[in-house]
């Protein structure tokens, strides 16, 4: 008996511990009270960021953005920018396709859960684990909504918090979301919220930008490829980056499968298929102006720096100038395209193609137009309008295009002939050029003279250099480029910032036949008006941005800026002064009557393409340079024959300047003090001599007239010695060796010719055949007698005296 009492106690002994019931219940106390513990920690330590969840008002959940407002340079509102590309839909109108595809990708538990998949947490810690490295999320669609409808992450980063701590909040927000909204609701939010890259937000947005249909049309390999880009929307986009989009969209084809939406063998085949894209984005409430204000603001603060919206924006636009220059584009625009045989399509023709047939309305290739006008000492700019219409045509000329600049180009040609000592009166031949040499138009016949832009061109035979530009001559310019050496104007353009990398070197370029951008034509003509030296290269549009609590988040900085210098201030006050003369008696003339600035000390340029599709018009003040362009985006289409930039760009300009007149007006371009002036005559560009007249048709009496042919010019010091006109004072050169002096010889001798203060003539002259101009008379002083000449003077008209010839005249050889 003890034996045996003693073998029980042994077994008792060797029991092992943990089947003794006394350590479960020690162990399930421990259990107990460390649950406690836990749940008070964690209860404490949660506390703060469940505070803060209850804090968001979920009243809000569906405001999507807050739009930010673009400002003037005045403080005027001009525009709100929507940095968000969507279009809200009902939750009924997103095919179920897409929705399974979105839990399948996003949230398998989506139905189930209350807001926290607790079982997908520990699926990603597991795996995460395993990995090495974080490959998996476990955030589910409801939590999904709460980051972004309360902007979670920027508001983590302003408290500089670690991401663990924002996933607390993000969590104790998503309970909440899910006991205020139904499961349909949240989906609703949730797919016209969500970025799926590319810039589009919402499933519409995405649709319509990626296959060009709306989200009911979607089928699963589309739906697949969209979800998949939730996670990482700027690199799994299937426009910028197919690949990395193939592989997320098939990763979420088989949880589909998985999930039993599809089956295996279908998953397999849309895995192995090509993506097919059809990118029609929805047209957003834009215009080409705030698109580059919004570049601006990208590449100094970053892509997403408006993300929040709710900011600020002032610019150096100056609204009046905007608004008006659109306006008077617009216009002219209207007016070519009403002129009988207009051959082109219409705007309003396309317009009503496109309401009529919303999907296919066709291409829009009607007349467009562009102007710009920028603050040439600081780049600002001050009016932007890259085309005539941004829903249709969002195509920026100023940004992208480039353009043959026709007959705008001639400046640039005389400023490389006056840099190489050529001068204002140099003549040059206005006559008909063969249009062989010059291959403008066609090959065979006469270069024609568009340039004048007058329906009948006529030559006027030797002309000087200012004659020639004022009159926007084509043949006489070709002429002087080839003087001043077409290599040498090709290098001229290039200093003045025009792309004329790798042209050929042929006379054709004279005549504008190159290609320029609106921007580098405008900074270009700047030159003429400050000395030599152009616009800074950079053109600045933002001013300032403010964030919605007042907060400056950038500031421009005042720089010195970067300009080009192609010439010197001699001649660029000449080719500005020779500009200036074309508004009087050139191709610009009654350009000073649609002004309102008074005196205007400015100038500008007609620019006529030998096609006629391209007119532009360039100019500038004191403060402001201004170009405007009108033609088509496809080449080759003529805008109408005898479309001239005088008609329908010049008007443009001259509207947008009077705009800016009040602001930016005012300042006078000063003479640099190296120029000098000499009385020429305008015929032969030399020396004027008091016998320098020529005949005129006077049309009101259709008689011929005389006048004097004197004019002032201006002339660098250097190329001023010029000898006295031969052909009006009878000179000739004068053999070697003679005694003689001719008057032409008289160009090496620094004098001036003597003028006769009061008019007296001695010795006789029968016939009144002399007359003596008085130094600064406008006519020659009347007579009181008559003689066989005075049919030829119109001062007073006259009765003519018919006079006997005669007698011959015999001289004795005794003399």
């Amino acid at each position: 008996m003890a034996n045996v009492d003693k073998s029980t106690r042994n077994k008792l002994k060797k029991r092992r511990f943990y089947k003794r019931k006394g350590f479960w219940l020690t162990l399930i106390l421990l259990g107990l009270v460390s649950a406690g513990v836990g749940y008070v920690f964690l209860e404490q330590y949660t506390r703060p960021y469940r505070e803060r969840a209850y804090t968001y008002d979920l009243e809000r959940i569906n405001e999507v953005e807050i739009p930010s407002i673009i400002y003037d340079r005045h403080g005027k509102e001009i525009g709100r920018h929507f940095e968000q590309n969507r279009s809200p839909i009902p939750i009924k109108d997103v095919p179920k396709i897409f929705i399974e595809a979105l839990k399948a990708g996003e949230d398998q538990r989506f139905e189930t859960h209350k807001g926290v998949d607790y079982l997908g947490i520990g699926r990603a810690v597991y795996l995460n684990w395993k990995a090495g490295e974080e490959t998996q999320g476990a955030s589910t669609i409801t939590q999904q909504l709460a980051k972004n409808a309360y902007d979670l992450v920027n508001e983590s980063k302003r408290r500089d918090e670690p991401q663990f701590k924002r996933k607390i909040v993000e969590a104790f927000l998503a309970m909440r979301i899910e006991k205020r909204y139904t499961k349909q609701q949240i989906l609703d939010f949730y797919v016209n919220r969500v970025l799926f890259g590319s810039g589009y937000y919402g499933i519409r947005s995405a649709s319509l930008g990626y296959f060009g249909k709306e989200p009911k049309d979607l089928n699963a390999l589309e739906s697949a490829a969209i979800v998949g880009t939730i996670k990482s929307p700027t690199w799994c986009s299937p426009i910028n980056h197919p690949e990395r989009n193939r592989a997320s969209r098939n990763l979420v084809l088989g949880r589909m499968a998985e999930a039993g939406t599809i089956t295996n063998r279908e998953a397999a085949r849309l895995q192995g298929e090509t993506l097919k894209l059809n990118p029609k984005p929805l047209a957003r409430n834009t215009t080409h102006l705030y698109e580059r204000v919004m570049d601006e603001i990208e590449r100094e603060l970053g892509e997403d720096a408006l993300m929040a919206g709710g900011y600020k924006i002032y610019t150096s636009i100056d609204a009046g100038v905007q608004s008006a220059m659109e306006a008077k584009l617009s216009e002219r625009l209207v007016t070519a395209e009403a002129r009988n045989g207009y051959a082109n399509q219409k705007r309003a023709d396309f317009k009503k193609a496109k309401a009529a047939n919303p999907e296919n309305p066709g291409k829009a290739e009607y007349l467009q137009g562009a102007g710009l006008m920028i603050d040439h000492t600081t780049g600002e700019v001050l009016a932007h309008v890259g085309g005539r219409d941004y829903v249709d045509v969002p195509y920026d000329v100023i940004e992208l295009g480039r353009r043959p600049l026709g007959t705008a180009f001639l400046p640039f040609v005389y400023a490389a002939g006056l840099e190489r000592n050529l001068t204002a009166a140099t003549v040059v031949e206005d006559e008909w050029m063969d249009n062989r040499s010059v291959m403008v138009g066609g090959r065979e016949g006469v270069l024609g003279e568009w340039g004048m832009e007058v329906a009948m061109p006529k030559n006027e035979g030797r002309i000087t250099a200012r004659r020639a530009l004022e009159a926007s001559k084509i043949a006489a310019s070709v002429r002087f480029a080839g003087m001043a050496g077409l290599e040498n104007v090709v290098k001229t353009a290039e200093a003045f910032g025009l792309p004329m990398k790798d042209v050929e070197i042929l006379p054709r370029l004279a005549t504008g036949f190159e290609s320029a951008s609106l921007k580098e034509a405008t900074r270009a003509i700047s030159a003429f008006a400050r000395g030599g030296e152009t616009a800074p290269l950079k053109m600045t549009y933002v001013d300032r941005v403010v964030d919605i609590k007042g907060t400056t988040r950038y500031q421009r900085k005042i720089e010195m800026p970067t300009r080009l210098r192609p010439m010197g201030e001699d001649t660029a006050y000449i080719v500005h002064d020779m500009m200036r003369g074309s508004m009087e008696h050139g191709n610009t003339a009654g350009l000073s009557d649609m002004l309102i600035e008074r005196p205007f000390s400015g100038a500008g340029k007609t620019g006529t393409t030998s096609d006629f599709s391209d007119n532009w018009f360039l100019g500038y003040n004191g403060k402001v340079a201004c170009g405007i362009w009108i033609g088509f985006l496809q080449p080759g289409k003529s805008i109408y024959e005898g479309a001239f930039s005088r008609d329908l760009a010049m008007p443009v300009w001259a509207e947008a300047m009077n705009a800016a007149s009040e602001n930016f007006g005012g300042k006078v371009i000063s003479q640099p003090e190296n120029l000098v002036e000499l009385k020429i005559c305008s015929v032969t560009g030399q020396r004027a001599t008091p016998y320098c007249y020529v005949t005129v048709h006077d049309t009101a009496t259709s008689t011929p007239r005389t006048r004097s042919s004197e004019v002032t010019e201006l002339f660098r010091k250097g190329t001023d010695n010029l000898p006295f006109c031969q052909e009006h004072s009878g000179g000739s050169p004068v053999a070697s060796g003679s005694a003689a002096v001719g008057l032409a010889a008289l160009a090496v001798i620094d004098t001036t010719p003597v003028r006769s203060k009061t008019p007296v003539l001695l010795g006789e002259d029968p016939y009144f055949t002399e007359q003596v101009m008085m130094e600064g008379a406008t006519r020659a002083v009347p007579r009181t007698r008559t003689n066989v000449l005075d049919s030829f003077d119109l001062g007073d008209k006259e009765e003519p005296m018919k006079l006997p010839w005669p007698k011959r005249l015999e001289i004795s050889p005794d003399y």
